[in-house]
C-alpha cells in the first residue's frame, strides 16, 4: 500500500476506535438510545451535505429503501444499541475487543449463507481459536452485569457480520449514497422505537452534545467515507487490517483519557483473537 493509504488506514482505526471513547463520554449526559439516535441522525445530515457537494443523485426506489432499512438495522441500530448499552457496564477497551471478533462471525456466516466464500482449513482454525478468545473475554468478573454486557457486544459483532454479507446487494449503487440511505433509515427506526425518550432529551448546555457530534462526524460520517475510499483503492482484504488496529486505538484512548485498566483476561483474549484474525485472513 502507498503511504497515503497507510495514513488513511491508521486514521480510520483512530476515528473508529474513538467511537468507544465518545460513547463513554456521552453516557454521562444521555441514555444509550438517545446516543444512538443522535449519532445516526447527525451523521445522516453530514453525509447529505456531502451528497449535495458532490452532486450525487438521491434515488427514490421502494425496493432500494427497503434494503436500506434492513442494512440500517443490521449495521447501525442493533450493533450501536448493543455496544452503547454494553458500555454502561464494560470499558471502552473491552467493547472494542469484542468488536474485533466481527470477521470471525463473518467468515462463519459467509460459509453458511454464500456459495463463493467457503471456509478453508486456516479459516476454520481461526474461527475456533477466535471463539476461545471470546470465552476468555466473557469469563465472569464478579461485578456488575459483565456477562450480559459481553453477550450484547458479541451480538453486535454478529449483527455487523450479517450486514457485511447483506451489504453486497448494494454494490451497484454509489457507496456514499448507500451510507446516507442506511443512516437515514436508521434514524427513522430509532425515532419510531424510542420517540418518547428522544423527545424528552434534557440538557443544560449545547456543550453536552460535543461528544455526540464528534461521534457522528468523525466516527461515523468521515469514517464511512475513508472506509469506502480504502475499499476501492486497496481492496477488502487489506482493509481488514483496520480490525487489528481499532482495539489498539480504543485501548490507548481508554487508558490515557478515561483511566481504564487493561486486565490480564483482556490481554490474553486480545492476543488469541488477533491470532484468529490472522488465520482467517491467511490464504
Amino acid at each position: 500500500m502507498s503511504l497515503q493509504n497507510w495514513i488513511l488506514l491508521f486514521t480510520l482505526s483512530v476515528v473508529w476506535g474513538g467511537s468507544f471513547y465518545f460513547v463513554e463520554k456521552a453516557l454521562i449526559y444521555f441514555s444509550f438510545e438517545q446516543i444512538v439516535f443522535f449519532r445516526v441522525f447527525f451523521a445522516a445530515f453530514f453525509i447529505l451535505l456531502v451528497l449535495f457537494i458532490k452532486k450525487i443523485k438521491i434515488i427514490f426506489d421502494l425496493k432500494l429503501w427497503a434494503m436500506f432499512f434492513v442494512m440500517g438495522s443490521l449495521n447501525n441500530v442493533i450493533p450501536f444499541l448493543s455496544f452503547t448499552f454494553a458500555q454502561e457496564s464494560i470499558s471502552a477497551s473491552l467493547a472494542s475487543l469484542f468488536n474485533a471478533t466481527t470477521p470471525i462471525f463473518t467468515a462463519l456466516l459467509a460459509h453458511l449463507l454464500t456459495k463463493d466464500e467457503k471456509i478453508s482449513f486456516f479459516k476454520l482454525m481461526g474461527i475456533l481459536i477466535g471463539f476461545t478468545g471470546m470465552v476468555i473475554l466473557l469469563l465472569p468478573k464478579g461485578f456488575g452485569n459483565f456477562e450480559a454486557a459481553g453477550l450484547l457486544a458479541v451480538m453486535a459483532a454478529v449483527s455487523y457480520s450479517f450486514a457485511g454479507i447483506f451489504g453486497k446487494k448494494l454494490k451497484d449503487y454509489n457507496p456514499i449514497f448507500n451510507v446516507f440511505g442506511m443512516l437515514t433509515a436508521s434514524s427513522i427506526i430509532m425515532y419510531c422505537v424510542f420517540f418518547s425518550s428522544i423527545n424528552n432529551v434534557e440538557f443544560n448546555s449545547l456543550y453536552e452534545f460535543k461528544d455526540l457530534i464528534l461521534l457522528a462526524l468523525l466516527s461515523t460520517s468521515i469514517a464511512y467515507i475513508i472506509y469506502f475510499r480504502l475499499l476501492f483503492s486497496v481492496g477488502a482484504v487489506k482493509l481488514l487490517l483496520v480490525t487489528y488496529l481499532i482495539p489498539i486505538s480504543a485501548s490507548i484512548l481508554g487508558i490515557f483519557l478515561l483511566g481504564e485498566n487493561f486486565t490480564f483476561n483482556m490481554v490474553l483474549g486480545a492476543v488469541i483473537i488477533f491470532i484468529s484474525l490472522w488465520l482467517i485472513n491467511k490464504k
